[in-house]
């Protein structure tokens, strides 16, 4: 498994709009859809891999599910909401036992492994795996196996096919073409953090493809 975050600065807007034309993703509003939370999910296309660094704080604020155990951790630890969790304890915590993680077991670090990937942060072992089979079934990438998944989307085309994946099978291009950045949003991180620069950079995306 991959364990190290990963940074890469080659992902360029014209890259990702040949992939998207090649995967028939060609329509001007869904392209800038598209671009615009890819921009804001991997920070500009410099982040493929999920930083591992989270404050008490911020990790009780996101992943308000799961507050109560933060909260133990922190308390055991005696830290401050600015201190930062622990890892793997945190991921394996925050993303265990869910999304088809820890399936054989609490201990095999599931949560930390299948950590957000790519340009759209692919998270967990049930997406890794559904990808993996997707470009199976395409022919494409016959020796990946789940364990190299993680790292394949850390890579740059594995970053950019992986998020055209999940943009197709959540049909999120419905969204997009109706122009509905939330609904967008919501599909791409379960719910609306960072709303407000989803919607500029929307508004950038479209006035760079001419839309």
């Amino acid at each position: 498994m991959a364990s190290m975050d990963k940074k890469i600065m080659t992902i360029t807007t014209d890259l990702v709009i040949r992939e998207l034309n090649q995967y028939g993703i060609t329509n001007k509003l869904e392209q800038a859809h598209f671009l615009a939370q890819a921009d804001h999910e991997s920070a500009g296309f410099t982040k493929l891999s999920e930083g591992t660094k989270y404050r008490f704080g911020r990790a009780k604020a996101i992943w308000f599910s799961r507050k109560s155990a933060i909260q133990a951790k922190q308390d055991e630890l005696k830290a401050k909401d600015d201190d930062f969790c622990p890892q793997p304890w945190l991921f394996n915590t925050v993303y265990g036992g869910r999304m088809g993680n820890e399936k054989n077991g609490t201990n095999d670090n599931d949560g930390f492994d299948y950590r957000g990937g790519g340009i759209f942060q692919l998270t967990g072992t049930d997406n890794h795996l559904a990808f993996m089979n997707w470009l199976h079934k395409s022919g494409k990438y016959l020796d990946l196996a789940l364990d190299k998944v993680d790292e394949f989307v850390k890579s740059e085309e594995g970053a950019i096919i992986s998020a055209i994946w999940f943009w197709q099978v959540n049909s999120i291009g419905i969204a997009a073409r109706a122009d509905n950045v939330t609904k967008v949003s919501v599909a791409i991180n379960g719910g609306t953090i960072g709303l407000e620069e989803r919607q500029k950079l929307t508004e950038k995306y479209k006035k760079e493809l001419g839309v």
